[in-house]
């Protein structure tokens, strides 16, 4: 009998709200997640503001000034100097917020001392007075966010002769006070910054087979961004439009500083004349003559925009923009600008795969249906855009088209995962007699491929044995371990887990199944099942996975977490120990050391 479940894409769409899970086409099940369990990675500056915060509200005062110590402790052992004054300024803030305010005061001195010393102290080498000065930079950002803006002024105005780093300190300054709510000051001071940084005649430009660079262009993309915060489009598209990108001598490095200022610029954009806008001067990147137009540049903040224009409705524009993506992804790179030439038609794709989901999302369905045809060169993309596409109209009750969207699905597999996508939206508007007619016509063209659409509509029994048939047939699942993986990730999704561990053991490749055991490890401590989560994170010790380490301190923080909070504070503790970064095990342990 048919049951309903959620929505699937390519990956389940409440893992995608659960987990994180981002969306493509092809690749590894690594690739495709980006998990956020119940902790994000902290920063040390947010593990000191969680142990400042337990400071201030400690029962036990000898324990608060333990707490303190070992904060202060930390933070002074920091080696690098703007990591070290953001954590002490971190504390000093939230110290003030808890009517701490002498301390919060002697921290902000602290501060103001060692940047003093600092800047006093004599350097050797030109380069060294550069990385200097961009030190002391960032540091006047974060003594106006604590409050001090006069002293931030007086640090960029007097320690700072480099006008290049006099105009990322004003920038920063004017960023901080911006969102104190001071965009008079802060607009005075961005005009003072963009003076400053062109008045500097040094060359800033560098290009090696490993790396290049453009100091110049990596400020101007910053005023850019805090020029769009307070509300100056204009100037900040000005500057946006004189940055272009490099590439190391190799191709196997880049900068996109136009790309970067344009979405700085849209972050703080939100109306449909903004964008508008914006995109008139975009379309035309770069603008300087000579320079070569970096495709990789185009295709990302073409695709931002486009994707804020669909927020806010504007539909045909984002069309537009979603064509003129395509023909920019299929210019040949025949000037050594990418180790992988293939890079911007492969980037292309993925952005015109994504539109055309969000689109079907919205039920833009002759919209969407236009922008799978400029993926006509990618048919595993468009498949899966049109396999959304048929689910979201048979979710508008436009079950014939749905079908017809189906049926143009270049693969078998996809038309019948499709129509599996059909049934399941069937389900949730509660139309289970054609749901359950439908389901019994596909029943023959069921295959190990169509196991994730089963799983979602309730036929997880059938999906485990069209499974097992591959393994015992094939004697191993070879390239079925994305297959695998989706319908363990269901499997999840519906709180089964025994199946999703079970499908887990198949799969070898390591960024592949890691994730998604972590996946399984976050659900298990989501429904308490705190021992067999820990047993599967400790398991986890040594992987080619990139993020795997983050990730298993999160969950080990999490489940420590919710040990004391189950008054299980012994286990708790030895869950804190082990955790790798040093950071997030004493922000761990001095919470868990504080629990009420």
């Amino acid at each position: 009998m048919l049951t309903s479940s959620k929505s699937a894409i390519h990956l389940p769409i409440a893992l995608l709200l659960l987990f994180g899970f981002g969306q493509s086409a092809q690749g590894t099940l690594a690739a495709q997640i980006n998990m956020t369990p119940a902790l994000p990675p902290p920063t040390l500056a947010e593990s000191l503001t969680t142990l400042g915060i337990q400071v201030a509200a400690s029962p036990d005062p000898q324990l608060a000034e333990t707490l303190f110590a070992r904060a202060i402790q930390i933070a002074e052992a920091i080696p690098t100097l703007p990591e070290r004054t953001q954590a002490l300024l971190t504390i000093a803030r939230r110290l003030r917020a808890a009517k701490q305010t002498t301390r919060s005061q002697k921290l902000v001195e602290r501060v103001i001392q060692l940047t003093m010393d600092y800047a006093a102290k004599p350097v050797q080498e030109n380069y060294e007075q550069d990385g200097k000065q961009r030190e002391l930079a960032v540091i006047s950002g974060q003594i106006a966010a604590a409050g001090e803006v006069d002293r931030a002024l007086q640090l960029a105005n007097n320690k700072i002769p480099i006008q290049l780093r006099k105009g990322q300190a004003l920038n920063n300054i004017a960023a901080a006070i911006a969102r104190q709510g001071n965009t008079k000051k802060a607009k005075e001071l961005l005009n003072e910054a963009v003076r400053s940084v062109k008045g500097d005649r040094e060359d800033y430009v560098y290009e090696s087979n490993g790396s290049c660079g453009n100091e110049k262009f990596a400020v101007f993309s910053e005023i850019a961004k805090t020029l769009s915060l307070v509300s100056e489009l204009d100037p900040a598209l000005g500057i946006a439009e004189t940055l272009w990108g490099c590439h190391s001598a190799s191709g196997d490095a880049a900068q996109q500083y136009q790309a970067w200022a344009y979405l700085g610029i849209l972050s703080h954009l939100g109306t449909a004349q903004q964008l508008q806008r914006t995109w008139n001067s975009a379309q035309r990147m770069p603008q300087s003559p000579g320079i070569t137009a970096d495709p990789v540049e185009r295709i990302m903040t073409w695709y931002a925009i486009a994707d804020k224009l669909i927020d806010v409705g504007e539909t045909p524009l984002a069309l537009s923009i979603a064509t003129q993506i395509s023909t920019a992804s299929k210019i040949k790179d025949n000037g050594g600008m990418s180790i992988n030439p293939d890079y911007p038609l492969q980037l292309g794709q993925e952005n015109l795969q994504k539109i055309a989901l969000k689109l079907a999302q919205q039920q833009k369905f002759a919209a969407a249906l236009q922008v799978t045809q400029l993926l006509a060169g990618a048919p595993a993309r468009q498949d899966i855009a049109r396999k959304e596409i048929a689910g979201q109209l048979a979710r508008a009750r436009q079950l014939d088209k749905a079908l017809q969207v189906a049926e143009s699905a270049a693969d078998q597999t996809m038309k019948t995962r499709s129509k599996l996508a059909i049934v399941q939206n069937l389900q949730k508007i509660g139309m289970t007699a054609p749901a359950k007619a439908l389901f019994e016509t596909l029943i023959p063209s069921l295959s190990a491929g169509t196991a994730p659409e089963l799983v979602a509509i309730g036929q997880g029994d059938r999906a485990l044995r069209l499974l097992g048939q591959l393994i015992k047939r094939d004697k191993s699942i070879g390239n079925n371990e994305q297959v695998f993986a989706e319908t363990a990730l269901q499997f999840v999704e519906l709180k089964q887990l025994e199946p999703a561990l079970t499908l887990s053991d198949y799969i070898k490749n390591d960024e592949i199944r890691q994730p998604l055991l972590l996946v399984i490890a976050a659900q298990q401590v989501k429904l308490g099942q705190l021992d067999r989560a820990l047993e599967l994170v400790l398991s986890l010790k040594q992987s080619n996975y990139w993020d795997l380490q983050s990730q298993r301190d999160r969950l080990l923080t999490s489940i420590a977490k919710e040990f004391a909070r189950s008054g299980r504070l012994a286990q708790a503790r030895q869950v804190a120990e082990a955790v790798s970064e040093k950071l997030v095990k004493v922000e761990l342990l001095s919470e868990l050391a504080v629990l009420k």
